[in-house]
């Protein structure tokens, strides 16, 4: 089932009516959309939905999100310029969608500089648990999911001279007698 944009804002309105703020634009006095769990790939739906945010800081999140990976690397180090070369946008813009999603709590970020005080770049840190649907609700089978891993039932300290060899060769020897095969005259012993 589709819905069209503005029946999607007249039932999130409907939820929760708008409280405009003066200076604001109108889009920040909308209520967050609820997280009931569902996703868009490894996105949150709610995430998408969200009309408090402009939709291109939605596909810049979207993006850093796929640069995080499965959230192994916290920080992300970029330029605003390398943002705005990949979304097709100006650096002022990328601005705007940082201020944006830092005032929605999606993201924190910091400039960096070298030594001599210039500024080289930033440091993002992604809220993945906002942005992210969590992967921790299946467990990935296995083949075998043991408990311990299994050793072989052999026992190392077996010793193998344990006898007297003439006992064991006299054995031998009657086996062999009874199969039908001759000993060799010396017969170590």
């Amino acid at each position: 089932m589709f819905y069209s944009l503005s029946s999607v804002l007249r039932n999130q309105s409907a939820i929760a009516p708008p409280t405009y703020i003066s200076g604001q634009p109108q889009r920040k006095s909308l209520a967050r959309p609820f997280d009931n769990g569902t996703f868009v790939l490894p996105l949150k739906q709610s995430f998408l939905k969200d009309a408090r945010i402009m939709p291109g800081t939605v596909r810049m999140l979207a993006l850093l999100a796929g640069w995080t990976g499965r959230g192994d690397k916290p920080v992300i180090e970029t330029t605003k310029g390398i943002l705005a070369k990949h979304l097709g946008r100006g650096v002022r813009q990328i601005y705007r969608y940082l201020q944006d999603a830092m005032e929605e709590g999606y993201l924190l970020y910091s400039c960096t500089k070298n030594r001599l005080g210039y500024i080289t770049g930033i440091k993002i840190w992604i809220n993945t648990l906002a942005i992210r649907k969590s992967t921790n609700t299946k467990k990935i089978k296995t083949r075998r999911n043991q408990d311990w891993t299994q050793k072989a039932d052999t026992n190392k300290k077996i010793i193998l001279n344990k006898g007297d060899d003439a006992v064991l060769w006299k054995r031998l020897e009657g086996l062999a007698q009874s199969a039908g095969f001759e000993m060799p005259p010396t017969a170590p012993v």
